[in-house]
């Protein structure tokens, strides 16, 4: 990996040129951005701060022609490191938080990534609404690192994870290509698979198809047998299936996670993942009854 100080001057000119002015590579930033609210300190190779999607689904392709690593980037409230790495940092905290649109007949939230989740919160009470999932770091936290880390928080028992109410989401992936990860029916998912067209995306499908019809067994035999779980990815909600549920589940049909069974939503898999499947750009989420 070529370190800050050996990286080509072409390559930050090119962020600068085709993504936006503000990617910063002094000493000073990279210093701030070495830490989060871990112990761990690891001093970035650069950070950049995209003023809207168009911006950062540029810098996402500079740093995927470059091979360079990308980190997305809340409020940097993580308590395990995740938010500091020898990458390209994107803080999505600083301009892309300006969107709430709260929609009280379906209930639900769409918001940029970076909008924090109490003032999310404050918009949605004003229609007797709440985001479900309440970590203790809800006045510092973004709503994309909410979701990045699959929150919970005391209301777990009653509302489950942070997975189990994100209902769609707007993402960049790993070359910038943009998509959107939403319920589709088993036929439409195996659609998109098939055409080679959609890039990375119908390799997404394929892998995800393929574990829902060759390895539903030994998901189901070999998970944890608890309900409540952050590390690794959510492959489980592929299936979709959970082998406990929270104890005081709100939906009263009892469907957990709440996915129908012959749909498959990718959006799920976002939580948890620490921004290395995809960097969401815009999400939807559930808000409830929040009396």
């Amino acid at each position: 990996m070529e370190q800050l100080d050996q990286l080509s001057e072409d390559v930050i000119n090119e962020i600068k040129r085709r993504a936006g002015k503000d990617f910063r590579s002094d000493l000073v930033t990279r210093t701030l951005y070495s830490t989060d609210a871990s112990i761990y300190q690891i001093e970035p190779l650069g950070v950049f701060f995209p003023e809207n999607t168009e911006q950062l689904a540029a810098a996402v392709s500079i740093c995927a022609e470059a091979k360079l690593p990308m980190l997305p980037r809340g409020s940097g409230s993580s308590l395990a490191g995740q938010a500091v790495g020898k990458a390209i940092i994107f803080d999505l905290s600083r301009h892309l938080r300006q969107k709430i649109d709260i929609n009280p007949e379906s209930q639900t939230a769409a918001v940029d990534p970076g909008v924090n989740l109490s003032r999310m919160n404050r918009a949605a009470a004003r229609y007797g609404l709440t985001f479900g999932p309440d970590p203790a770091s809800a006045e510092r936290a973004t709503i994309g690192g909410t979701i990045a880390n699959n929150a919970t928080g005391a209301h777990s028992i009653l509302y489950g994870m942070s997975a189990d109410h994100l209902v769609s989401a707007e993402v960049l992936l790993a070359d910038g290509s943009s998509a959107s990860l939403q319920a589709v029916s088993i036929e439409e998912a195996r659609r998109v698979a098939q055409q080679q067209k959609n890039g990375i995306l119908s390799q997404i499908y394929a892998a995800a198809l393929d574990i829902r019809d060759q390895h539903a067994q030994e998901i189901r035999t070999g998970w944890p047998k608890v309900w409540r779980r952050a590390s690794g990815y959510a492959i489980n909600y592929l299936l979709p299936w959970s082998p406990t549920l929270p104890p005081r589940w709100y939906l009263e049909d009892g469907n957990y996670p709440p996915i129908a069974q012959d749909q498959l939503n990718l959006a799920p898999l976002l939580a948890g993942s620490e921004g290395t499947l995809a960097i969401i750009t815009r999400l939807t989420a559930n808000s409830m009854d929040g009396s």
